[in-house]
């Protein structure tokens, strides 16, 4: 596998994973085959390894990828046209706050449904994503691979397969937001952390209590405000 190196451009994640999916659509990586170290894949592209741990969660989430502890990262099938959203298309304000409507269709309602049929072992899992946003790791990167864990935990807890996957790619979308709104002076930075969590356990508090009515309005607040802290504003969706 050779790749050439990529400038020093935005959305470097998504610029890479889709040199990877290339290199599967055109089958110079093939089912089963392993790929590059994350360290060769870097230097390969001339980018850090963070950067590359990125776009292969990507290709991991749309189910192109498959990790295997202490193993490495294969190819897990051979890759057909998925849904995809063009990163750079998304820095349009329109299409973002699309976006975001399309999540608020998805996620308020698989909050609804969550409450309903949450097993015990699925509201387990969401807990320790919101103890991982508590803990010390909030203010780093894995803060935001705990939000993102907790909103896949919701799918995960409505028992629907579709819509587990769909949250799954719509969280890698909205990943690069979550960082954004992190980019902030210090001081703003731990307000916004502190109310962000708040509005996760209401939403946990809502789904532990098998409270439909309440996970809907938790998540459509979550979802609204999240929205307002990068400038946009949606209309809440008062019946999904």
């Amino acid at each position: 596998m050779k790749i050439d190196a990529l400038g020093r451009t935005p959305q470097l994640p998504s610029r890479i994973a889709s040199r990877i999916l290339q290199e599967i659509v055109e089958e110079r990586l093939k089912p089963g085959d392993r790929l590059p170290t994350e360290q060769a894949l870097a230097d390969s592209f001339g980018v850090s390894r963070n950067v590359v741990r990125e776009a292969i969660s990507r290709l991991r989430s749309d189910g192109i990828i498959q990790s295997r502890q202490g193993v490495g990262a294969f190819v897990a099938r051979t890759a057909a046209p998925t849904l995809r959203f063009d990163a750079e298309a998304l820095a349009d304000p329109s299409a973002f706050q699309a976006l975001f409507e399309l999540r608020a269709i998805l996620e308020i309602r698989a909050a609804s449904l969550a409450a309903r049929r949450r097993t015990p072992e699925q509201l387990a899992a969401l807990g320790r994503a919101l103890d991982r946003m508590r803990g010390t790791e909030k203010w780093a990167s894995g803060g935001v691979d705990a939000d993102l864990d907790f909103h896949k935990a919701v799918a995960e807890g409505t028992g629907n397969a579709y819509i587990r996957m769909a949250v799954s790619f719509l969280s890698e979308q909205v990943r690069v937001t979550i960082m954004e709104t992190r980019a902030r002076p210090e001081a703003e930075l731990g307000d916004i952390v502190e109310v962000t969590i708040a509005e996760h356990a209401a939403i946990y508090d809502a789904i532990a209590a098998q409270d439909p009515a309440r996970a809907q309005d938790a998540m459509a607040r979550h979802i609204h405000l999240a929205a307002l802290r990068l400038g946009y504003r949606l209309e809440l969706i008062e019946q999904v």
